[in-house]
């Protein structure tokens, strides 16, 4: 997700993966969009020095939003969830 943040797909990208976290949730979804807009934001306005310090740490902060959302799944759910992220993934690859 990070990497996507500041490409020609980003725009696209952040929807779906705010729709994948809301998981049908209107309210969670916005919350999550602003989440991924303040990423992308930092990442975009961060000085070149900075830039790969803050990449590690988004991606660190992201990966973890993920994996409670995959635990707090039950078997089914994970598994759908699951495929649904790396369908996502695999769009977000230039």
């Amino acid at each position: 997700m990070v990497q996507a943040a500041g490409t020609d797909l980003w725009n696209g990208f952040r929807g779906r993966v705010a729709e994948w976290f809301g998981r049908g949730d209107a309210v969670r979804e916005s919350r999550e969009l602003e989440r991924l807009d303040r990423s992308a934001s930092e990442l975009s306005t961060a000085g070149q020095d900075e830039v790969e310090r803050l990449r590690v740490r988004h991606e660190a902060v992201w990966q973890s939003r993920i994996e409670t959302l995959l635990e707090d799944l039950d078997g089914v759910e994970r598994d759908q969830a699951v495929a649904e992220l790396s369908k996502l993934m695999a769009q977000a690859r230039p």
